[in-house]
């Protein structure tokens, strides 16, 4: 009998310790891996927990999943051409309506509407810084060499004459075209008349 007992006493103290284990347990809830990769807390909505009608909620699923986003920096060169233009001096000659003997290197002497004429090549430098302080200026009256060999200024051709009768800047004609008294000399005592062509014929 007192065998009998001392199991009953054991069978209750078994039975007691499994009852606070499955308290405890539905309290606590569990705690289990998917496969070590998913973290599920899962808890009972029940006091007391009941094998055939057991609620269960999942309160937080977290996954991580690592994103590569690859961003592709496309560079366009560009190239720019810059062109400089130069402008330079627009320079014309007056046509002469003179229709006789034209002054040539190989003639040397010919007689023009305005007179006789001859031609010279001599450096130009202090006649054109002369007219150049006479108001001449380089933008309006440019120095240059005509395809012919006839030396210009602006738009006329350089000659030399008597400053007496054709006075330093005075517009003339020539065989050679409308023309721009620029010089003077010697021969002027001779031929008062005469004028003298600036070339760079030899």
């Amino acid at each position: 009998m007192k065998h009998f007992n001392r199991k009953i006493k054991g069978a209750l103290l078994i039975l007691f310790v499994c009852l606070i284990a499955f308290i405890g347990f539905s309290k606590a809830g569990i705690l289990f891996s998917d496969s070590g990769k998913d973290v599920i807390t899962v808890s009972t909505t029940k006091k007391t927990f009941d094998p055939n009608n057991y609620v269960a909620s999942v309160i937080a699923v977290t996954k991580n999943k690592e994103v590569t986003t690859t961003s592709a920096t496309t560079q366009t060169e560009s190239t720019t051409t810059v062109t400089t233009t130069t402008t330079m001096p627009t320079t014309t000659t007056t046509k002469s309506s003179w229709t006789g003997d034209v002054l040539s290197k190989s003639k040397g002497v010919v007689n023009g509407p305005s007179g006789r004429e001859t031609y010279y090549n001599l450096n130009m430098t202090s006649v054109i810084n002369s007219m150049r302080r006479a108001g001449y200026s380089e933008a309006e009256y440019p120095y240059w060499v005509r395809e012919d060999g006839v030396k210009m200024l602006g738009n006329y051709v350089m000659v030399a004459a008597n400053y007496n009768i054709r006075p330093k800047g005075s517009i003339i004609e020539s065989s050679l075209g409308a023309a721009i008294v620029c010089d003077t000399g010697g021969f002027v005592k001779h031929h008062p008349t005469q004028i003298d062509v600036a070339v760079t014929w030899r």
